[in-house]
C-alpha cells in the first residue's frame, strides 16, 4: 500500500498541484448555483455517472472500489470529486484511458483508502468548505483546507439528493 501510494505522491510531485484549467482558481471557485442540496433529483453516484465524460476514471474507481451503494445511500456526503485529468496527471499516464488501467491495476483496499479520502460526512457548501481549517474524512485521515485549496477547486455546490460535490483538478491523497 505504501509503494502503491509512493506512486501517487511521485506523480503529483513530478506535476505539483495544478489546475486543470486557468481560468478556475482554487481560492474562487465557480459555482452552479443549482437547487438546495437535499432537493436535487440525482444522487452523488448518478452525479458522477452522468455521461459528459468528466468523471470517467472516477467512476470506474468507485465502480472498482464498491463504494457505489455507500455514495448512492440516504446518508448526506459532500464529495470532492476528482476530473479524468486529475487522474492523468496524478498518475502520470497519457489519457484517460491510461488512467482507467492504473485505477483498476491498484489494490481494491488503496483504492477505497484514496476514494474515501475524497468524502466528508454532512453537507458542506462551498463556504463552509472554504471557512474550515481542516475536514475528518470517511477514511480516517484528516484533510486540511490548504490541502484541498491546492487541490484546485474547480466547480462547487452540484446539489444531489444525497450531500453535495465539489469539483477538483487533483487527487487528493491520504497520508
Amino acid at each position: 500500500m505504501t509503494r502503491t501510494l509512493g506512486v501517487f505522491g511521485i506523480g503529483v510531485l513530478s506535476f505539483g498541484i495544478l489546475a486543470c484549467s486557468s481560468s478556475a482558481s482554487p481560492v474562487a471557485p465557480s459555482t452552479t448555483g443549482g437547487a438546495a442540496a437535499g432537493s436535487a433529483a440525482l444522487t452523488i453516484v448518478e452525479i458522477v455517472l452522468q455521461p459528459d465524460g468528466e468523471f470517467d476514471v472516477l467512476q470506474a474507481a468507485v465502480t472498482r472500489a464498491g463504494l457505489v451503494e455507500v455514495l448512492n445511500g440516504p446518508g448526506q456526503y459532500t464529495v470532492f470529486a476528482p476530473t479524468d485529468m486529475a487522474f492523468v496527471k496524478t498518475l502520470n499516464v497519457a489519457d484517460e484511458a491510461a488512467a482507467i488501467a492504473a485505477v483498476n491495476g491498484l489494490p481494491v483496499e488503496t483504492l477505497k483508502d484514496i476514494l474515501l479520502y475524497h468524502v466528508t460526512s454532512g453537507l458542506q457548501n462551498s463556504t463552509s468548505v472554504l471557512a474550515a481549517s481542516s475536514y475528518q474524512m470517511l477514511n480516517g485521515d484528516e484533510l486540511t483546507r490548504a490541502d484541498l485549496t491546492a487541490a484546485g477547486i474547480a466547480t462547487t455546490d452540484l446539489s444531489a439528493s444525497n450531500g453535495i460535490v465539489h469539483v477538483i483538478n487533483s487527487v487528493l491523497l491520504p497520508s
